[in-house]
């Protein structure tokens, strides 16, 4: 992270690290044993020994311009590095300028336990109201936190913005439950978990906005990732996982127009935005690179669901040419493929694509721009398809007499 600075709190020690590209040397060597690292919503990493309930220390990154003002801030004013951390950082949380070291931590994380498991299965992105649940859990927990800590301790700086009232509710609640009794109240106003269920209780709306927030965010940031990946030319099949049926995925479900989106970062966005017409108008499902593949699947909970679909982006050149083919020249086509009598053009048109390179091969793009290694060896992993290919003639277009179309 070459342009970021590292700072990190262990109680009221702090440690800095202004040499961005030592980052993940920094973070490894501030993790202590029995420790665990855990990202929170707004970017930031704890370390805790407790499943992420506590935090023992708090590493932030934040822009190294941003920093370089805050030290010659701290000399004029002659303040000690860590009060100016600490206002560094309060400045940093409450305008939104801290560096999200989650999404990095995140890939290297599954990275590594797929590779423990399915060293060929990565998640590229997760979409629906699991994936929300999942992040209103995480910053109800960030949330319980950073209010049990001003709690016990109310002039600290903040980690993390909390809700207006927040705390009030919480002490409020505690001594409810108490029944005014003292012990009983001191007990929970530092419960962690007590502080989770006011959180989930009194600030159940905040927590769905803010979940959508970063939602938005984290889908933003890899789409913008995935923007690299050039697919202008090409329009988009989707191939079932399981019965190998092809068919083209229209960009919507009134004008039948053959999706054709710019890069991979604008098929991504359409469809989190719903502008596909997914199966069952599901809008659940991941993205996922497997075995080589980018594979839609829509059934993300199930290990054996019937809803994944290979995404092909495949040449709309050839995808004119088929279309324009009368149908007897289509099954004769077909015949000489060896597909079965009946297959769809789209079938056709996938094969046609996968025996003469008509295939934008885009998991080995999104392997380099995530980071991961690329396990794929090809489309054409059977012998006969193999043989098939190299049986093949050319397609050169020709002009038969007394047809206006495209004959292969």
């Amino acid at each position: 992270m070459p342009d970021a600075v590292l700072l990190g709190r262990r109680g009221d020690s702090w440690a800095a690290e202004q040499d961005g590209l030592k980052a993940g040397a920094f973070i490894s060597g501030s993790v202590r044993e029995g420790e665990r690292l855990y990202p929170e919503p707004n970017g930031q990493l704890i370390l805790s020994q407790d499943g992420g309930d506590t935090a023992s220390a708090r590493i932030s990154a934040i822009p190294a311009k941003f920093f370089s003002v805050a030290e010659k801030f701290r000399g004029l004013r002659d303040v000690s590095a860590g009060e100016s951390y600490e206002m560094v950082i309060s400045k940093a949380v409450g305008s939104c300028s801290l560096i999200n070291l989650g999404n990095p931590l995140l890939t290297v994380m599954k990275a590594a336990e797929t590779a423990r498991v399915r060293p060929d299965r990565h998640i590229v992105l997760s979409h629906g109201a699991s994936r929300i649940q999942e992040l209103v859990e995480d910053i109800c927990n960030s949330w319980a936190r950073e209010a049990v800590s001003r709690i016990a301790e109310p002039s600290r700086f903040p980690d993390v913005e909390i809700p207006n009232g927040l705390t009030d509710e919480i002490l409020d609640s505690a001594w409810r439950r108490a029944g005014e009794d003292q012990a009983v109240y001191d007990d929970l106003r530092s419960d962690i978990g007590f502080a989770q269920d006011v959180v989930r209780t009194a600030f159940g709306k905040e927590l769905e906005s803010e979940a959508g927030f970063y939602d938005s965010s984290a889908t933003d940031n890899v789409c913008s990732m995935l923007e690299a990946i050039d697919t202008s030319g090409y329009i988009v099949i989707l191939k079932d996982s399981a019965s190998g049926a092809c068919d083209y995925l229209f960009s919507d479900t009134v004008s039948f127009t053959r999706a054709q989106p710019r890069n991979v970062g604008d098929f991504v966005s359409k469809l989190t935005d719903g502008r596909y017409g997914l199966g069952n108008d599901s809008q659940e499902f991941e993205l996922i690179l497997d075995g080589g593949k980018l594979i839609l699947d829509e059934t993300p909970g199930m290990a054996h669901g019937n809803m994944k679909f290979e995404v092909l982006f495949i040449a709309k050149s050839l995808s004119d040419k088929v279309i324009a083919v009368e149908n007897a020249d289509l099954s004769r086509e077909m015949s000489r493929l060896h597909m079965r009598r009946g297959s769809s053009a789209e079938g056709l048109l996938v094969r046609l694509a996968e025996t003469t390179g008509g295939i934008l091969n885009i998991e080995r793009d999104i392997c380099v721009i995530f980071g991961w290694e690329f396990t794929g060896n090809g489309r054409m992993e059977s012998l006969s398809d193999l043989m098939e290919a190299v049986d093949l003639e050319p397609l050169q277009p020709q002009r038969p007499a007394g047809s206006g179309k495209t004959r292969f």
